[in-house]
Order: C-alpha cells, then structure tokens, then sequence
C-alpha cells in the first residue's frame, strides 16, 4: 500500500526543501485520474523564496503496463531539450528512495485539456490545423539524432523485438484463450517487415488522448511517455491511427481521420516533412495488425491485475472491458482483409 495524502505531501516537502535549500510547504495536493500506467499528481510547492505548480508521477502498486521512470524521465529530457512541447523534467527518484515508488517531477503544463476517448469531435473547427501541428511535432521527435546516452537508457527494440515484447505479455497475462490474439502473433511473426529506416526516438503510446490542445486548437504538450523507446517510427503512426482513438468515426483508420484529426495521407505528408523520413507503405498492414495486436496485450495485462486483485482502480477494469473487446473484433477484421 502506498502512502496517504499526508505521506505523500510529506516525501515531497521533503524532497524539494534538499532541493531548494529552504524549508518547503506542500499545498493542493490533487491526484489526476483517467489513466491507469502511473500515479500523477499535482501540487503547488511553496518555499520562502519561490513557489511553483509542479507534477509527480511515480508508479503505482499495480498498472496495465510496467515501464522505467528513469527511461521516461529521459525521454522526456530529450524533448524538452528539442524545443517540442513537453512537460519539463526536473527531478528524477530512480529507485523510489525518497517519493515512495520510482517516480520524478515535472513542471505542471499551465492550460489545455485531453480528449476524451468517448467525445465526437473533440477538437472542432481546429482539427486539421491541430493535426498538422502534432504530426508535425512527433516529425521533429522522430527527426532527432540516436545519442550514445539513448542508446545506453532507452530499451532498444525493431520491429519483430517490439513484437517479442508484447508477445511476452501475452503468455504472461492472458488468463483464457486468446485466439484472434494469437492468430495474429502468427502472422506477424511470418510477415516482420525490416525497419523503415535507422532507429529513432518513439514515443511508444502518440494518440488522440495522450496531449494537451487549447480550445483554439493550439498543442500545448504530449504528454505520457511511459512507453517511450528506440525502435521505428512507424510504430507511433500506427498507434496513431488505430480505430480505437477515431472517437467514433468507421471505417479502418486509413479511410478516414487519424484520431478525428487528419486523413492518413495528410498525417503521413506533416510527418514526412518534419522528420525527414520516409512512410513505409508496404509495411502499413503489418503496422496496423500490431497496433491492434499491442492493444490487446496491454488489455489483457490490465485484466490481469484486477483479476488477481493487486488493483481496484476502474480504469483498469474498463480497459479490460471496453477496448479488449474493440481491439478483439479489429484485428479479427484485419485478418480477414489480410487472408482474402
């Protein structure tokens, strides 16, 4: 069990004064909810000298996926270093010394709101030019030089490791059979397709629901980078254009808006321009099956941990519900589109 409010204002009060050198006074401690990989909470940090609204996240007891605060810290660094629109990392607690679990602080990202998987239209007149600009951001992400320390912090995985590493998820969670699950491992395993180019810095869960806009349609943050990695681009774009984030709309993602935003072609020409790559149609199918594939074994993880009681939370309980199934009856789609 982790801590109670005052536990936690406690480990941050303390945290902060060593960092400030000042006596620091924790206020408005608020938990955000809505997903379920880690704890994120807000705060207001007041000290003699300075006061700021800052962001923890840090692991909880269970999560539908189980990742590095220290790979997310970084990746998040290196954004922020970019120039792209990213909460700024501050602190980094690797082993959870000092806030309880491993977790870090960030600068909390003033205005702008997430879309809401269930909201038509979330983003109104603005779509296309908001599209535009967060295709265009995750270009710039994808466009960064590989460092030594990336190399070094950040699991490195193409595409048939990306595929073994939910595959391994599958074989740990699923509690029943799964058949469209593995009749879908099966043929992704016999139809990997080579990178689509050198290895990049992926963002690891890019959709509709996962950064903050303005009501004027400005991008103001990506955000979650839990699942960030060094891998191939074409992953983010994928999960990008999954149905699941359409909010709404039929038809497969590539005959219509990726995340209600833009057509895939326009998505695919913002991206191209900023990271200097090139789309891999031949490889879109293959793609597609994995996003799919990787939903459905980050579902069935969920499921997992409420089945065997680590977990109350009802995100977790819903995700085992709503998009299992979602997901189940889209890859029983694509496969039926890949075999006629």
């Amino acid at each position: 069990m982790l801590d109670g409010l005052e536990g936690i204002e406690g480990r941050l009060a303390a945290l902060l004064s060593a960092a400030w050198d000042e006596d620091v006074r924790i206020r408005n401690l608020f938990r955000f909810h809505g997903g379920a990989a880690r704890e994120t909470w807000r705060f207001c940090a007041e000290g003699a000298r300075r006061s700021e609204w800052l962001v923890m996240r840090r692991d909880p007891v269970a999560s539908l996926i189980r990742t590095s605060r220290e790979v997310e810290f970084h990746a998040l660094a290196r954004a922020s270093a970019a120039g792209l629109p990213v909460p700024e990392p501050l602190l980094l607690d690797a082993e959870g010394e000092r806030l309880g679990t491993p977790g870090f602080l960030m600068r909390l990202v003033e205005g702008g709101r997430a879309a809401s998987l269930f909201e038509t239209e979330p983003y109104g007149a603005h779509a296309e030019r908001l599209g535009h600009t967060l295709f265009d951001a995750i270009g710039r992400l994808h466009a960064l030089p590989v460092s030594r320390e990336d190399e070094a912090l950040l699991p490195v995985q193409d595409p048939r490791a990306r595929l073994e590493h939910w595959a391994r998820e599958l074989d740990a969670h699923a509690l029943r059979p799964q058949p469209i699950a593995r009749a879908a491992l099966r043929w992704l395993r016999a139809h990997c397709p080579e990178p689509s180019g050198p290895l990049a810095l992926v963002h690891g869960d890019f959709r509709s629901g996962n950064f903050l806009f303005t009501d004027g349609g400005r991008l103001v943050a990506l955000l979650d980078w839990e699942m960030a990695h060094l891998g191939d681009p074409m992953e983010d774009l994928a999960w990008a254009a999954d149905p699941l984030w359409s909010h709404g709309e039929r038809g497969l993602a590539d005959r219509g808006r990726v995340g209600a935003l833009l057509p895939l072609d326009a998505a695919v020409a913002a991206w191209e321009e900023a990271s200097g790559r090139r789309f891999d149609r031949a490889a879109w199918t293959w793609w597609r099956l994995f996003a799919g594939f990787q939903g459905l074994a980050i579902w069935l993880t969920s499921g997992f941990e409420v089945a065997s009681l680590r977990a109350v939370d009802p995100v977790l309980a819903f995700s085992a519900y709503y998009p299992y199934r979602f997901h189940n009856h889209q890859l029983a789609a694509l496969l039926r589109e890949v075999s006629a």
